[in-house]
């Protein structure tokens, strides 16, 4: 998963340079994607930005623990992407759009974005969660990986009054025996996830939706049962998040995006 820094690059606001900031988080979920978003927000300091993400799914644990980070630090999430106005369209960011420091410029949009299989946990994670009519959010069963590798050790005994003793033991040999793929979870697998949403604010059933879709498929979750699950907090998208600034403690998100989106204009009686 990529991280980047993103500058608004919006119409209404790029004259006076007053866009908003947001983070983007794009591409699979990796074992170190959690390492790699931690180094993000220290460059950030203090800043608390939203995160607009887009990803296949990936690892489960990484996916969780950058949820507890988000959670952790209070940071709004929406399901989107972010476009360069320097890149091509069928490649919304792009090198040519990233500056050295890691940053760009750029446009949020909910269309075509996608938060699949362990993505949703990630998501799980916001303080305010948001995913647009035209953004889609979908799970399915988690799958586990076992590895089979036998080792070979050289074992040294001595014995004493008939007994044996083991005084050293070193490996000699590893050799990778095969592995193999599971949709099945132990009951502390089940447990920990179930946790998980509980402490996350989700409804325990989307434990069930993701427990009855084969992972070669993906149940996609509407809009508006996202919302009674409590997947998502409100009704509003991509570009709505990024855009409310200071919203009031009353104010919904695509209320304070709205306000700021339109301009404040003074009206004058001619004489």
């Amino acid at each position: 998963m990529q991280f980047l820094i993103v500058h608004g690059d919006m119409a209404y606001c790029r004259q006076n340079n007053s866009c908003p900031d947001w983070i983007s988080a794009e591409g699979q979920i990796m074992q170190d994607s959690s390492d790699k978003l931690q180094k993000l927000l220290k460059r950030l300091g203090g800043r608390k930005l939203p995160i607009v993400v887009n990803s296949p799914g990936g690892d489960v644990r990484a996916a969780m623990t950058m949820a507890y980070t988000i959670r952790k630090l209070g940071l709004p999430i929406a399901v989107g992407r972010t476009r360069s106005r320097l890149c091509p369209y069928a490649e919304p960011i792009c090198p040519a759009a990233i500056a050295k420091d890691g940053s760009m410029k750029g446009e949020a949009f909910s269309s075509g974005a996608a938060c699949f299989s362990a993505c949703p946990l990630f998501f799980a994670g916001g303080a305010e969660r948001v995913a647009g009519p035209f953004a889609l959010l979908g799970v399915h069963q988690i799958t586990t990986t076992y590895s089979e590798v036998r080792v070979q050790y050289r074992t040294q005994y001595e014995t004493i009054n008939g007994k044996r003793k083991i005084i050293s033991k070193r490996e000699i040999g590893r050799k990778f025996v095969g592995k193999h793929d599971t949709t099945k979870l132990d009951r502390q697998q089940k447990k920990r996830l179930v946790d998980f949403l509980d402490e996350m604010g989700v409804n325990a059933t989307l434990f069930d939706l993701m427990l009855g879709t084969k992972p070669v498929s993906i149940h996609l979750i509407a809009q508006v049962d996202a919302l009674d699950l409590r997947l998502t907090t409100e009704l509003a998208d991509a570009n709505d998040l990024v855009t409310a600034q200071d919203c009031k403690a009353d104010q919904s998100i695509e209320a304070c995006a709205t306000a700021r989106e339109v301009p404040s204009t003074s009206l004058t009686a001619s004489p």
